[in-house]
């Protein structure tokens, strides 16, 4: 049996669940049960419902009265898109090399870069791991400079007992398809500060939300990626389409994943549209699920790393002691990527190529950095196959073909 890159958190009957409720209607009380409910999951203060998680990123920078250059620390190693809309906002990114153990911001890698100009830190909890935010946190209360957690990959990451998104001033969560939670899209901010959490309400244009069957359309896609990596259908489907595809030397299903390098605009202002009900009614049901979702997650993937710590040629993200990782993706570093993601396939290994970037080096944001680590990560790491859905059985097979193929490489 072949086993897909990367199996997306939603059930088969919440697809056909949300395309019925998709005919009916829900209320803004939606909105206000969801935002409770998470709330309560993370021991949150407040919550901002947004429409993605980079629109959120977006209107939590437009609510701080920061001079225009102003410079933000980020990750070397990280998604480009989050340093890009801080230049849409007017703002410079600034990016400091990560640990080479946790690929995280290093945090000694951090106060070397802070200037009269620096106003922020944004760590990302890459993968799921988290970023070692004590020492981070007390860097930035030291230089009197914001804090704001990317918890993209992150929900029900914890740090000790405390989930992620707790020990800045905001952090940033997504419910995109690709994310732990998916809910059809939209994200949250996290905030500490209620003035913030109101300023931020006030700038969100509620009136002009997304139908239900347009959020649908958006993420039509989607759909036979649910459908088509369902046990029954991958081996017959998707995985003959791979394997043409690697025959004929064709990157055709990994340009989705791989986000094109654009030129952004410098100060960019956008009216941020909410959380749609209907999403919001699909996060309640998915948020019931998710502990129990979380749980399987962590042990597969632990079992997973367990298995393949020893295995020639692979370099694995390190989960930091005390800390537990919500293991959205697991990630490893190979020398050469491309030779190994095809002998894997050969073998019934899907694998997905690194979208993340050595932000450091693109020309987009300015002359480029030195930064070892994240130089050496950016476009060497490969996402094995791991999920909620799998058993035990099943993540023994997809090891013993990871380590057989690596062993003869």
């Amino acid at each position: 049996m072949p086993y897909p890159r990367f199996k997306i958190s939603m059930p088969l009957r919440e697809v056909c669940r949300s395309v019925v409720a998709a005919l009916g209607s829900e209320t803004s009380n939606t909105l206000a049960k969801f935002s409770e409910e998470f709330k309560r999951f993370g021991n949150y203060d407040y919550i901002v419902l947004t429409g993605s998680g980079r629109a959120g990123f977006r209107l939590l920078l437009e609510s701080f009265d920061l001079p225009p250059g102003s410079e933000i620390i980020f990750p070397a190693y990280t998604f480009h898109i989050m340093p890009v809309v801080a230049v849409e906002c007017g703002f410079k990114p600034v990016f400091a090399d990560v640990d080479p153990n946790t690929w995280n911001i290093d945090p000694d890698k951090i106060p070397p870069l802070i200037n009269k100009t620096t106003r922020a830190i944004m760590p990302t909890h890459l993968f799921g791991v988290p970023a070692n935010m004590d020492k981070i946190d007390e860097i930035a209360r030291n230089n009197d400079l914001l804090l704001f957690e990317d918890c993209a990959h992150a929900l029900g990451a914890l740090n000790g007992a405390e989930a992620v998104g707790k020990k800045g001033d905001a952090a940033l969560f997504t419910f995109a398809m690709s994310k732990n939670m998916p809910c059809w899209g939209g994200g949250a901010v996290v905030v500490k500060d209620p003035d913030l959490a109101v300023r931020m309400e006030r700038m969100i244009d509620d009136k002009n939300l997304p139908a239900p069957f347009s959020i649908l359309r958006r993420q039509f896609s989607n759909i036979p990626g649910i459908l088509f990596t369902q046990p029954a259908l991958f081996p017959w489907t998707l995985y003959p389409a791979l394997r043409a595809a690697d025959l004929l030397g064709s990157d055709f299903f990994d340009r989705p994943f791989l986000e094109d390098i654009v030129a952004v605009k410098l100060n960019y202002k956008s009216k941020t549209t909410g959380l749609s009900p209907f999403q919001a009614a699909v996060g309640l049901r998915q948020l019931k699920r998710f502990p129990g979702w979380l749980e399987k997650q962590v042990k597969n993937a632990r079992y997973l790393r367990q298995k393949l710590k020893d295995c020639p040629g692979l370099q694995l993200q390190q989960e930091p002691s005390g800390t537990r990782s919500s293991f959205l993706y697991v990630r490893a570093r190979v020398d050469d990527p491309q030779p190994v993601r095809r002998q894997l396939l050969r073998r019934g290994i899907d694998t997905k190529p690194d979208d993340m970037r050595n932000c450091a080096a693109l020309d987009i944001f300015g002359p480029r950095k030195t930064c070892p680590v994240a130089e050496r990560l950016g476009g060497h790491c490969i996402e094995l196959p791991c999920s909620h859905f799998y058993s035990q059985r099943q993540m023994d097979k997809i090891a013993d073909r990871i380590i057989t193929t690596l062993s003869e490489a």
